[in-house]
């Protein structure tokens, strides 16, 4: 079966390793065209395109639909395979492969339906996630599913591991589904119970209320520290905050201390939350390096009553 991947991630490696070592061919990888980027604004392929371009594989950069559409007449492919593409296809395009098009959703549908689902799994606090990988329709993640795995979030999850795990696992399993579409076997569809959705995630949510409890201030690090980024703001100095966990001290430590207030106690760096205390672990200042809080700390001499706040 010829097979093109459509992809602006380097998530959908594997599902691309897992076709070239099958019986199956991959007739393209189709991703997003070159941006500006950086302070210079040099054009650069992204990450995907660049790694498929080092292995010689043949890849497209349709602009548009109808660009998709000629690609799609160019190469033939009789199944389109999606994952983190990014972009709604047409109902017209829907039709054009043999076997359609599947899309490997990183959650169990037809919960977090949408751009961001693992982040809102870990911000939402479920213990169990997962992927589907289900035949495109005209709908937003609504189409019918051939398989699906549970994916257990534990208490230290990021968006970045789960991430990185479920790619390996949709990887393994993508020949799979690939055998049951082949085989005449149809896909299930979605229940109509437990719809949520999960919006695209903005750079304004990153930035930390210390006022909020401090288990949400917690997961909210988890789900986005590393993509927009989660921040606050010490001496009117951006701040990103890379790893935040509850502190083990009993509260008898937060004595008078308000929301956001920062201190170091025991070689340790804690803010004040709403209501428990919060220890930060790796952080990166304004215009530094990545770097402990410890030894941030270290150079900027806190006085008693410092805190984070909202805005410079």
């Amino acid at each position: 079966m010829q097979i093109s991947v459509a992809s602006s991630s380097l998530i959908s490696t594997p599902i691309i390793e897992a076709i070239i070592g099958s019986r199956h061919d991959l007739a393209s990888v189709i991703t997003h065209p070159d941006k500006k980027i950086g302070r210079g604004q040099t054009i650069a392929p992204n990450a995907l395109a660049e790694w498929a371009g080092e292995r010689e594989l043949h890849v497209a950069k349709p602009a548009d639909i109808s660009e998709i559409n000629k690609h799609l007449l160019e190469v033939q492919p009789q199944l389109v395979i999606t994952a983190s593409y990014g972009r709604m296809i047409p109902p017209e395009l829907l039709h054009g492969p043999r076997f359609g098009w599947l899309n490997v959703h990183y959650s169990l549908l037809p919960r977090w339906r949408g751009a961001a689902p693992v982040q809102w799994a870990i911000l939402e606090g479920d213990e169990i996630s997962g992927f589907s990988i289900f035949k495109l329709d005209k709908g937003m993640d609504t189409g019918p599913i051939y398989l699906q795995e549970e994916v257990h979030l534990g208490d230290e999850a990021t968006t970045e591991t789960v991430l990185r795990f479920m790619s390996e696992r949709s990887g393994e399993r993508i020949l799979e589904v690939i055998e049951e579409i082949t085989s005449g076997r149809k896909p299930k569809p979605q229940s109509t119970v437990g719809i949520t959705l999960a919006p695209k995630i903005s750079k304004e949510m990153g930035q930390i209320d210390w006022a909020n409890p401090g288990l949400a201030i917690v997961r909210k690090v988890r789900a986005l520290s590393d993509k927009p980024g989660t921040y606050s703001f010490l001496r009117g100095q951006k701040i990103a905050l890379h790893q935040a966990t509850i502190s083990n001290l009993s509260s008898s430590s937060s004595r008078d201390r308000g929301p956001g207030e920062i201190w170091s106690e025991d070689g340790l760096v804690l803010v004040q939350s709403q209501d428990v205390i919060v220890e930060l672990g790796e952080i990166t200042p304004a215009g530094k390096k990545r770097m402990s809080a410890t030894d941030y700390l270290r150079g900027v001499r806190l006085t008693a009553g410092e805190s984070f706040t909202n805005g410079e």
